[in-house]
């Protein structure tokens, strides 16, 4: 049961029981999950606050939904290494392009599921988050989420409007591995409008676990493409 007095908001509540369960294999790969229905009974919660639990769960890869049929555990899927050998304002100058970026936004927030499991943080534990747009020759190019590690909380009082990974060399982090997933997406809304393209349009998903060279995490990008005006090389 979910604790209505609790600090921690209904909603995250519900998403550490279901984690709990899914890790703990009551729920397993491929399993289906209650109903909206069964939950809302379950927990004595609204259905908003199901479907933000849920939401929360899918975008941390954990659960899938599927229109007609219900909320499923995720299946492993196998992974390709994609090449992350050139930063993104690096590989533009190389193509004879000019790079510029927008900060969208900036500023402290409580980090989400994904955030937790990779960065190692609190749930009540505020993060730093950017959200840029790049852009190749003025054009919008590139909408990317970053989520940092406490550690690179120095962050808050740079200039981002220019490579990242330069702005951490100069501050001595040592990059170390960087595991890279790569998947096709559907704009929505606000990707849409940040990139121009219609909702629904077919994009390319970067996702970036940043290590340092001591293998520590320190930060998670989420890099979405507008495949209309990119190609890429491997």
């Amino acid at each position: 049961m979910v604790k209505a007095m609790s600090a921690v908001p209904l909603y995250k509540q519900i998403v550490n029981d279901l984690m709990e369960k899914i890790d703990g294999g009551v729920f397993k790969e491929g399993d289906k999950l209650p109903t909206e229905t069964d939950l809302m009974d379950q927990y004595d919660v609204s259905r908003i606050t199901v479907r933000a639990a849920i939401k929360e769960l899918e975008d941390a890869d954990m659960v899938e939904r599927t229109r007609g049929k219900g909320t499923f555990v995720t299946m492993k899927r196998d992974t390709y290494a994609a090449d992350d050998r050139e930063s993104f304002t690096h590989s533009c100058m190389l193509s004879g392009k000019k790079p510029s970026t927008k900060v969208l936004q900036a500023g402290w927030v409580y980090p989400s599921l994904k955030d937790m499991r990779f960065l190692g943080v609190r749930e009540d534990e505020n993060i730093l988050q950017t959200r840029r747009l790049r852009l190749v020759d003025g054009v919008p190019t590139v909408l990317e989420t970053n989520s940092y590690a406490p550690s690179l909380s120095f962050l808050d009082h740079e200039d981002l409007s220019g490579s990242l990974l330069e702005v951490l060399e100069s501050h001595g982090v040592s990059l170390g591995s960087n595991e890279r997933t790569l998947q096709v997406c559907f704009a929505n809304g606000y990707e849409a409008e940040n990139l121009n393209v219609e909702t629904g349009a077919a994009l390319l998903l970067f996702v970036d676990k940043r290590c340092d060279s001591e293998g520590q995490p320190i930060f998670l990008s989420r890099q979405v493409y507008c495949t209309e005006r990119l190609k890429f090389y491997l």
